[in-house]
Parts: structure tokens; sequence; C-alpha cells
């Protein structure tokens, strides 16, 4: 079977198809071998359902011949049907392994809600490790939060952040909130069932968010955010506070300016004094406004240690690491929020997601959201010019970059940065570059040419590995191998 076959298979809802097969867990086991850690990391995060189809051997074959690929990174736990790789009808997703519930007593999710039924009783994890480990391949499960709170399953409501105005959020910048002791024990539940029912070769944990100060101010290349669904004012997150000495009302009201402010300037009433002067000035008048976004990103990266911990409580051989969302190579804000160094304690790797052909036109949606609070002062243009000083780029103007994308040059200086960030510990850098993620029309698509490219700027940055990103289904057969022509000649494989 060709490897456009198997995309064409996983177009397919496999439920209908899989109906009624028997579990799959401990089938095709082969006999137990060990596979070394391989001296350069070459990933390949994938969607579930090609994993669900009946022989693997040939899409395992297609990755290593092509790319070298060593570590598979499916997105084991998701609610999202692109990430699930089936169609969005009915789709309801899940944990595509079995859920061991003595992992999950103090959670609100039932079986039903934690089990995906899109494959019948097919253990995905199971079937997958034994046959990845024939070809040299180990496989680390990628629990990458969803956007948008999966309405078939209600009881992750409750889990789910609260904006300043008392709001349950339920789609991205939202999520479910890291001080929530419900969430906390489903993602700790979650990988230590991973860690202790599986032979797993470690594990990645990413969400695309930031803190609700720069939701509010629209600092996202996920522009348009209404600026008064940010978070998270839980009854957890009030608690907390108050515990640090945050007045929590007294952030609230902050974020109700803030609201207005932003507000105002998306209907044309520019502040007198202008947009930075206005920014600013809300900060002086409410402190608290910056301790709250502190909390927020203090939360995160405990509960990320937190994560770590109960994994290496399991296994202290197994690594552990973070997807890093592209946001923050766009925005000097969050590149401060996601400080490297301070996450080397517990980072066995970090993977910033450097995807630059798609970059150009997800920096410009960066550049529009930021002239709606604090580059509101600069025309397009020169903001975006501004934002190459600060973070160091030299790319094209704000008239082409959607069209061009970003270049090699990008992430070899943001590779170089976290390598940086990272020296005198046994942190790796793992960057995932760009092969063929989806861009809209008129924008640049890769080339075998621009994907070796990006595959030896990584390595001149300095990293110990790469992911091959996003997702090898949408990834064509000659980008792929250009991949691999790269690594060849870096002698990487």
């Amino acid at each position: 079977m060709k490897r456009r076959q198997f995309i064409k298979v996983t177009a397919v809802c496999a439920g209908g198809v899989l109906a009624g097969a028997k579990s799959l867990r401990g089938a095709e086991v082969a006999a137990p071998i060990s596979i070394p850690s391989p001296a350069t990391t070459i990933g390949m995060p994938i969607s579930v359902a090609p994993l669900a189809q009946n022989d693997l051997n040939v899409m395992f074959d297609d990755m290593r011949s092509r790319a070298g690929v060593n570590i598979l990174f499916p997105f084991l736990y998701t609610h999202e049907s692109h990430r699930g790789g089936t169609a969005a009808a009915g789709f309801h997703g899940g944990n595509y392994a079995m859920p061991h519930m003595k992992y999950y007593v103090d959670t609100p999710l039932t079986y039903a809600d934690m089990r995906a039924p899109e494959f019948g009783d097919v253990d995905v994890l199971a079937r997958a490790i034994p046959i990845a480990r024939q070809h040299g391949i180990r496989v680390f499960p990628f629990v990458l939060e969803d956007n948008v709170r999966p309405p078939t399953v209600p009881h992750w409501e409750s889990l789910y952040e609260v904006d300043h105005h008392g709001r349950r959020t339920d789609r991205h910048p939202g999520g479910p909130c890291y001080n929530n002791p419900g969430y906390q024990n489903l993602m700790l539940g979650l990988f230590e069932d991973y860690a202790r029912s599986y032979e797993i070769g470690g594990l990645m944990w990413g969400s695309e968010r930031q803190s609700g100060l720069l939701n509010a101010l629209s600092l996202s290349q996920s522009n348009g955010v209404d600026p008064g669904r940010t978070t998270c004012f839980c009854e957890f997150c009030q608690k907390k506070g108050r515990e640090r000495g945050i007045d929590v009302e007294r952030a609230r009201s902050g974020f109700g300016v803030i609201e207005k402010f932003v507000n105002e300037n998306r209907a044309g009433q520019i502040p007198r004094d202008g947009n930075f002067t206005a920014f600013w000035r809300i900060l002086l008048e409410y402190p608290e406004v910056l301790a709250w976004a502190n909390l927020w990103v203090a939360s995160r990266h405990e509960f990320e240690a937190a994560l770590h911990r109960r994994v290496k409580s399991v296994n202290p051989a197994l690594p552990v690491g973070w997807h890093v969302w592209q946001n923050q190579s766009f925005s000097p804000f969050q590149r401060a929020e996601e400080n490297y160094a301070a996450m080397t304690s517990f980072s066995d790797f970090l993977r910033p997601a450097l995807y630059n052909n798609v970059a150009g036109e997800r920096f410009k949606s960066f550049v529009k959201g930021a002239r709606d609070s604090v580059l509101g002062d600069l025309p397009a243009g020169p903001a975006l010019d501004l934002l190459y000083q600060q973070l160091n780029y030299q790319e094209a103007p704000y008239d082409k970059v959607a069209a061009t994308g970003l270049s090699a040059d990008y992430v070899e200086r943001e590779t170089r940065r976290a390598v940086g960030d990272v020296a005198g510990t046994p942190t790796q850098i793992w960057p995932g570059v760009d092969i063929d993620v989806p861009v809209s029309a008129g924008v640049g698509h890769c080339t075998p040419e621009s994907v070796g490219q990006a595959v030896k700027a990584v390595f001149h940055g300095g990293a110990q590995g790469i992911i091959l990103s996003r997702n090898y289904i949408e990834m064509k057969p000659e980008n792929l191998s250009g991949a691999g022509a790269a690594l060849r000649e870096l002698g990487r494989i």
C-alpha cells in the first residue's frame, strides 16, 4: 500500500470501518527489543487514524526510509477530529488507549467521557508500540490541549477557566484551568497511566495558550479575540491569588478597563495620549493585572512540573517535554512568559514550533491584533519592523511576509536562542519545523529545498534533535524526502 492510499483511508471515518473489531491490545506484539536512544532525535507527530489501520509496516518504513524518523508522537488524547484523523461529523474523541480507571479517581470524567469510540475497542497505543519497535521507532504520546471544549463530554465544563465577568470559557484562548484539581488529577492520572501501562519511550504535553493579560490585549496570532473573554478568575485561581497577596477585585476591575481600552480602539476611538501610554497607565493604576498574569504563568509551570514529577516517580528514565506554541516567537511579551531557562528543572526537552513557511501569515495576524492595543500608535509596516528588531529577525516586509513566509534564518535564530537559554543543563531542544502545514490561498507552499533549508537551520542553531511537523498525514512525500536529504547531508541519519 502506498502512502497516499494511507492518507485516503484516514479521510474515512474509521468507526464504521473498524466497527466490531476485537481488541488489539497485545496483538502483533513482537519479542521485546531494546531500542537505544539515538544520537539525534528525529520525531514525527501523527493523527491517530493511520495507527488504527491494519498494516503499519508500510507507513513506518516510509517514515524511516524518507527521513530516518525514530520517535513517533501520536495525538493520543484529543477531542478534535483533525488530530484524530477522522471525519468531523459525530466525532467524539478522547483517549485512543485504554483508560485504567484506578488512575482517575479524583476527576469528574467517566470512562465513557475519556475513551475514544471511533475505532471500536482497538487500543491504538498498544497496537503501535511493538510494531514501531521493530522499525527502531519509540512512541511518545503527545497530549495537545484542544482549542474547543468537547461538546460531547459535558463533564469537561467544570474543568474550564472562568473569565473576569464570571462566565465559563469553552474555547481558545481559554482552556482547562491549571489550578483546577479536577484537571490536575486528570492529566496526572493520564500521564501515570501511559507510563505504567505501556512501554512508551517518553511523553510530550502542549498548550497553545498564554496569560489572560496578553489575550485581553489581543497579543496573539489568533487576533480578534474578545477582550472580555480572557481568563482565569475561577474559584481556585481566586483562592491562589489571595494566598499570594493579590487583590482579586482590583485585578478583575483592571481587566475590565483593558477590555474597554481594546474595544474602543477597535471602534476607532484612539486614546488622546496614544495607545502605548494608555496601556502603561492602566498597568500603573492596576498593577494587580500584571500580578494576575504572573499567577497564570506560574500556575502553568507548576502544572508542567507536577506532570514531570509524576512520570519520573514511575520511571526516572522516561523523558518528558513540552510543545511551545509558535506565538511566542512573534511576541516579545509571550517570549517573556515562556522563559526556557526557568523551565529546565522540569523539562527533558522543549519543542518550540518554528513553522517558517506558515509563519508569515501568522506573524501578520499577530501584528493586526497587537495594533488593537499596545502597538496601535504604529502603522502595520512599522509595527512589524519594530517586532523584528525586538525579536532579532531579518525578514520580509509587511506587504510580502504572508506570501513568502519567514526564512530558514528565523529557524536558526530561534533555535540558537533556545539552545543558549538552556545551556549548561540536560534539557534538549527539538524544534518543530514546517512540512506542509496548511496555509491560506496566495501563500507560498513548502518545497523539498525549503524544507531542507529549515532542517539544516535547526542543527546549525545547535539543536540536539528535530520534530518534523506538524502531522505526517499532511506531508507531501517529496517534501518529507527533502527533510531526509538534508539530514543525510548533515550526517544525522
